[in-house]
């Protein structure tokens, strides 16, 4: 069984008092919106260890799907895994997922307005990996000579840094996307190189522990509820005579840089 901080973790496994088809897995509480800026992910129904073989067809989310599964290729490899790490940094950028296709033809043509028409190149390679769609999807529905918008969609909320780092990320050719070593900077090439000044830009990374905390946040709470409790802020630092977060928390930094850790005001009633 796993074990680590960053997985919620499975407690017990139970059976129905009725039926032994019925099977519960009792899991720890993890906040739906971290308050202290950690991610936890859990649900590892369909994870399996990785070897060559034809692999289950029509895994992950759509929205976080690569284009070789969206083609069908039971012959992936773990290149899908870092498609899919591009797509949640991207949505963490933007605080909203980045492709939203309802099918797979859909998100495919979500792809195209956001990285381009694959080449020559992305398109022998996806046939060479057996995707049984792509020539439907080339004939029915691909969209020639579309340009790349990362930069037009991103750049405004990130560096060109972060944009290297999305499109090392979300390569059509599963063969030129980056691997996870080369994504965090670990390795001597000089795509590594590219993926270690990312980590590098400020913010820097810090401890865990010197991160602000936040309310916890659900599916239940209301954006109008979630507006009030950024206006209240807002007041409270105007009042105290320092700039305050949206959620009623104030920051306070040095000259130096050092960001000291956020008291928490009381709201007003």
């Amino acid at each position: 069984m796993l074990r680590h901080d960053n997985i919620v973790n499975v407690l017990e496994v139970a059976v129905g008092e009725d039926s032994m088809d019925e099977v519960y897995m009792v899991m720890e509480y993890c906040e739906q919106l971290r308050v202290r800026f950690t991610m936890s992910q859990t649900d590892f129904g369909m994870a399996r260890s990785y070897s060559i073989r034809p692999l289950t067809p029509g895994v992950v989310t759509i929205w976080y799907r690569a284009p070789e599964i969206l083609l069908g290729s039971k012959h992936y490899t773990p290149a899908v895994d870092m498609w899919s790490a591009g797509l949640v940094l991207a949505e963490l950028i933007q605080s909203e997922p980045c492709l939203t296709g309802e099918r797979a033809l859909d998100q495919l043509s979500l792809v195209v307005k956001l990285l381009g028409s694959p080449t020559a190149d992305d398109m022998a390679v996806l046939s060479a990996m057996g995707c049984p769609d792509l020539v439907r999807w080339r004939r029915e529905s691909l969209a020639s000579g579309r340009a790349d918008n990362l930069e037009r969609r991103f750049l405004t909320d990130s560096t060109m840094e972060t944009i290297n780092m999305l499109r090392g990320l979300l390569a059509w050719n599963p063969q030129a996307r980056w691997t996870a070593a080369e994504a965090l900077g670990k390795g001597k090439g000089q795509i590594s190189e590219v993926g270690e000044r990312w980590w590098k830009e400020r913010p820097r990374a810090v401890e865990r522990e010197l991160l602000p905390t936040f309310p916890e946040i659900r599916n239940g709470a209301s954006l109008q509820s979630l507006q009030h409790r950024g206006r209240e802020g807002k007041m409270e630092g105007s009042q105290a005579g320092t700039k305050s977060s949206d959620n009623g928390y104030v920051f306070d930094f040095d000259e130096e840089r050092n960001v000291h850790r956020p008291s928490k005001r009381a709201r007003a009633r």
